[in-house]
């Protein structure tokens, strides 16, 4: 029987911004936090236009991820449906509302990470296909 070779953090983050993509999510935006956090590698943030799209994009990365043997360790969604958090260990995907993503402000947060550009998470899906 052969062995599959593990998935890397920045392979996780980079299946999840293009599967947020295939969903319609806007603004995607991967961020490497491995040099200046220790709570994940990669970060991955999208905004969302609905509820509805909030929820249906929340569930198709958690089964799709699933389907690749990459479980979700928590999953978060406010009561309002306005942003969800899913925590696949070294990958943390955020999902909001562009008004709430706008008051959070995650990225001026996090500025000191290094943000992968979009060409570079669209490359490795493609390799990896």
């Amino acid at each position: 029987m052969r062995k599959t070779a593990p998935i890397s953090s920045f392979d996780v983050a980079a299946l999840a911004a293009n599967l947020a993509e295939d969903k319609k999510a806007k603004d995607i935006l991967v961020l490497s936090t491995d040099q200046v956090s220790n709570l994940a590698d990669y970060f991955v943030i999208a905004s969302v236009e609905s509820r509805t799209q909030m929820k249906a994009l929340a569930e198709h990365l958690v089964k799709s991820l699933k389907s690749k043997n990459i479980q979700a360790y928590g999953q978060e969604i406010d009561k309002a449906g306005r942003w969800s958090l899913l925590d696949f260990g070294d990958v943390v995907v955020h999902l909001f509302h562009q008004e709430d993503r706008e008051f959070y402000n995650l990225e001026r947060f996090w500025n000191h990470a290094t943000e992968v550009s979009r060409d570079g998470w669209l490359k490795e899906q493609r390799q990896a296909s």
